[in-house]
């Protein structure tokens, strides 16, 4: 089980999105009618089921595409508004309020949108069931798009209730045209985690939380990096930065996940959809956006450039990832995701990619302008990964998810459409990168991220370490109140800073800023991960001369193995293997904010050293041949007396863990255990009082 490092980092985005600044798209209220809905006599539309099974049927016959996008939603069409459907209800103050109920049996979630949606100054839309606690909403004039399209987020279980409530003498009557339903059937989301379904949704095993520590150097980099539902499929994307670093919300994905306008502007946008902990399964999936534009896309290189309708306010701590346009290629690659629609994940390949193509039943990119993932040593990506980054050593996006082969059975052969050839390979700007990405033509071929927020000059701290923390405003406001978190020195300031401070503890600490002017008032977080110091540590399982390492540090971000043979690695748990048999010294050193340490060990390239026998001598009792530490095939074993006399033969697979032998029958005296290890031969001493 992987340390619960970094568990407290998604608790605090779970406790920031309580806060009435949490959902983009809603704008806090409470509906009429949501106490007494069950025994009011609302109009319901009712959705034909029997086109759910035909759905399931038809995905036996899918098309062979590899492509990492995931269905999972039904649509059905509707024209429904409050001219034609629903029900008026006036309120004693003379207002009108208009309900309209859906009804999907069997559905995990419904979600809805709108082809018309046009609200006056004053009015509220509601979205709610009979059974939860959660609502949708308030949606005010606030979410009038100039598409005049709006999209809501999945709303848990198979019914709904739409209310809207009217003010009085609106400056205009609203414009309501609900034109779809989507019924999951899938549970991506984990709704209703309690209903015995084999379709509950979760990705494959071998994927690791972004909050495991694999994932601590990327903590900055994971809140760039977003889930995306759309017009009943899944997938991911990431914002990105432009020269001009002025925030504006661009979104990098895939060709294959939205290239049409009328399905960009229905998409909705979660930012920090991840677990609390290393070994969490659910998150908070307060934080959206609803709305976007496609600026740039072409069906021969897949990638679209999206431009959200909204910015993302400071409470989602939105980072915009940085890039590298030149094509190099890089020693090793990171992608962050969001695989079948869970919690955010990270995936490593500790290789260099090499320039490929992409073609499949579907789609025929472009040739040579994919990077080719041969081979995930951690984790892997699956359907819903589509469009999520592929990140160089340098923390700098160069890719976006196609698709392939990989999953955990076999995590091989994944492939990400390349940034240098989306960036210019076409001339027209609504075919390439570079025309949104460097507006005012600077030929930057590299850029850093962006952040918004609050600034501090490290994105990782060591206790008991100077941090200086700052804020960009831009002009000079009334007042200033800082409040720096738990355990820190100072550990609030009045003054616009920058700040100098320590924490004498380890942990995510909250940094929040309240600024004012006259009667308005603005406020910012951040959070700072501050850590203790590191403890190498590892284990190893090895065959003949090949050893898998595998890191069990604490708090290590950084990683140096010296294989005592001449050969080192920067990776975090790496294979190697010796040319020659003997016995070496490995040394690894970890490092992170509060500097490095050093665990040498000795390991040797025999089994015989290796493989520990106990008891031995034995008395009375069973005794067991530990084989952890081994990785092997099959081993065949024969147990002999001292005139070579066969007493005992078996065999074990690579699903066993020990051999176990019971020679408590036996008389006293020796005996020799043979192994044959894969073709290696091992010869023990066994000893019975």
């Amino acid at each position: 089980m992987r340390t619960k490092y970094l568990a407290v980092i998604c608790l605090l985005f779970a406790l920031l999105s309580t806060s009435s600044l949490s959902a983009q798209i809603s704008h806090g209220g409470y509906p009429y009618f949501k106490s007494t809905a069950n025994s009011m006599k609302f109009e319901t539309i009712l959705m034909p089921v029997e086109n759910i099974q035909i759905v399931k049927s038809e995905k036996a016959n899918e098309s062979k595409s590899r492509v990492k996008h995931a269905k999972f939603a039904n649509a059905f069409k509707l024209d429904k508004s409050p001219d034609n459907s629903g029900t008026w209800t006036t309120l004693s103050n003379g207002q009108r309020v208009w309900n309209l109920a859906i009804s999907s049996p069997g559905a995990y979630s419904l979600s809805l949108v709108f082809d018309k949606f046009n609200l006056p100054k004053g009015a509220q839309l509601f979205i709610y069931n009979y059974t939860s606690s959660q609502i949708l909403g308030a949606y005010t004039e606030k979410n009038n798009k100039a598409s005049g399209r709006f999209a809501i987020e999945p709303l848990a279980g198979g019914d709904l209730i739409i209310e809207y409530i009217e003010p009085l003498k609106p400056e205009f009557t609203a414009e309501l045209e609900l034109s779809k339903v989507y019924h999951d059937y899938k549970n991506v989301f984990k709704f209703l985690d309690n209903r015995n379904s084999a379709t509950k949704a979760t990705s494959g095993s071998c994927n690791v939380n972004i909050n495991c520590p694999e994932g601590l150097n990327w903590q900055t980099e994971k809140r760039s990096v977003c889930h995306i539902t759309y017009n009943g499929f899944i997938a991911s994307g990431t914002l990105i930065n432009n020269t001009k670093k002025d925030g504006k919300p661009y979104i990098l994905t895939a060709y294959h996940v939205i290239h049409q306008e009328e399905i960009a502007e229905q998409a909705i946008f979660y930012f920090n959809y991840e677990a609390e902990s290393c070994d969490g399964t659910g998150g908070s999936k307060s934080q959206t956006i609803s709305g976007s534009s496609i600026r740039a896309t072409t069906n021969h290189l897949d990638f679209s450039l999206l431009e959200m309708s909204s910015v993302p306010p400071s409470i989602y701590q939105p980072y915009y990832a940085g890039w590298d346009r030149s094509g190099d290629i890089p020693d090793q690659t990171v992608c962050i995701h969001h695989p079948n629609g869970d919690v955010k994940k990270i995936s490593m390949d500790n290789n260099s990619p090499n320039t490929d193509s992409y073609t499949d039943s579907d789609y025929t990119f472009d040739e040579n302008t994919h990077w080719h993932i041969a081979n995930w040593e951690l984790g892997t990506t699956e359907g819903g990964s589509s469009g999520s980054p592929l990140f160089d050593t340098q923390h700098r996006l160069i890719g976006d998810l196609t698709g392939g082969d990989a999953n955990c059975s076999n995590s091989v052969d994944d492939y990400f459409a390349k940034f240098s050839s989306s960036w210019d390979n076409y001339p027209d700007k609504e075919n390439q990168l570079k025309y949104w990405l460097d507006p005012d033509n600077t030929g930057a071929v590299t850029l850093d991220g962006y952040n918004p927020s609050i600034q501090t000059d490290k994105n990782i701290a060591c206790f008991n370490s100077d941090i200086e923390v700052s804020f960009n405003f831009g002009m000079d406001y009334d007042s200033y109140s800082w409040d720096f978190g738990s355990d820190a020195t100072p550990s609030t300031a009045t003054t616009k800073g920058p700040h100098t401070i320590q924490y004498s503890t380890s942990g995510v600490k909250t940094i929040s800023l309240t600024y004012t002017q006259a009667d308005a008032s603005e406020n910012e977080f951040t959070s700072l991960m501050v850590v203790d110091e590191t403890k190498p540590d590892f284990t190893y399982l090895f065959k003949q001369n090949s050893f898998d390492f595998r890191n069990t540090s604490i708090n290590a971000a950084t990683y140096l193995w010296d294989f005592g043979d001449g050969q080192s690695s920067e990776s975090m748990s790496p294979n190697h293997e010796y040319n020659k048999s003997g016995s070496y010294m490995v040394k690894l050193t970890t490092g992170n904010a509060c500097g490095e340490e050093s665990l040498t060990k000795t390991i040797n390239t025999s089994y015989n050293s290796e493989l520990e026998i106990y008891p031995n001598p034995s008395k009375n009792e069973k005794t067991r041949v530990d084989l952890n530490a081994v990785l092997f095939s099959r081993i065949d074993w024969w147990l002999y007396d001292t005139r070579g006399a066969e007493r005992l033969s078996g065999f074990v697979s690579n699903y066993n863990s020990y051999i176990e032998l019971d020679l408590r029958p036996f008389p006293a005296g020796v005996y020799i255990l043979k192994m044959n290890i894969d073709g290696s031969i091992v010869n023990r001493k066994l000893v019975v009082l």
